[in-house]
């Protein structure tokens, strides 16, 4: 959008009123008439929501490897420790109640779902649970599945999605940067570094068939039914 004004040619004066003989400001006649401005729309403000990790660290039936003592540090012969954690963003904060229950319903089906490559599930391994723990993170308009970011749909069109997720990259880039300048690599994620998992390339972004299936070529962002069902979009890289 344009916008028309005159400029005094003295003082350097914008008049975005009626065209005057004089400048306003110092009233000399040396004045430009017609001079324009790009006026940038106002960006609509991003909503951002609560995300919470949830963790579990356990111990578990397992070959001890001499090449990495802390794996099993502690421990019995033929115990090792184990790990995982995940994330979710939710459109109301949680209680910390609400975050204990869910982790503790996420344990208990964890346990018995097939392991990575259908291996044993970890109820097989007799587990002995270290801890479970239920955190606020951050408040954030996207958030790190397995090498996809999600958002929910709030009517946003594709281009303001795109638009968004760029944003987002670009806010995490900023701040892995600072992080990397100030810390040495292995206190990095301490102070909030954040993976991407090839987020950084736009090329590698994808979407989904309608059927779900993630496909190189179907464009971003992604919204197949599963999306829909779920009332979110996701970009997949």
């Amino acid at each position: 959008m344009e916008e028309t004004y005159t400029k005094c040619k003295v003082c350097g004066y914008k008049d975005y009123g009626k065209q005057p003989a004089r400048c306003r400001k110092c009233r000399s006649r040396r004045i430009q008439y017609g001079c324009k401005d790009i006026i940038e729309p106002m960006k609509k403000e991003e909503k951002k929501y609560p995300i919470y990790v949830f963790s579990a660290h356990w111990s578990q039936d397992g070959e001890q490897d001499r090449r990495y003592p802390k794996w099993y540090e502690g421990l019995p012969a033929g115990r090792i420790w184990n790990s995982t954690s995940w994330s979710k963003m939710y459109k109301e904060e949680k209680t910390q109640e609400e975050l204990d229950a869910i982790v503790k319903d996420w344990w208990e089906k964890y346990q018995t779902a097939p392991g990575w490559k259908n291996s044993a599930p970890v109820s097989e391994k007799h587990p002995e649970l270290d801890y479970l723990k239920a955190e606020f993170k951050e408040y954030e308009s996207w958030y790190l599945t397995w090498f996809q970011h999600e958002a929910f749909d709030d009517g946003q069109t594709d281009e303001e999605a795109l638009q968004s997720f760029a944003d987002y990259v670009d806010r995490v880039e900023r701040k892995n940067h600072d992080i990397e300048m100030e810390y040495p690599e292995d206190e990095w994620y301490k102070h909030g570094h954040k993976t991407l998992m090839g987020a950084e390339d736009r090329w590698r972004w994808h979407g989904a068939e309608p059927d779900g299936k993630p496909t190189d070529h179907s464009p971003a962002p992604c919204r197949c039914k599963f999306c829909k069902e779920q009332g979110v979009i996701r970009i997949a890289h």
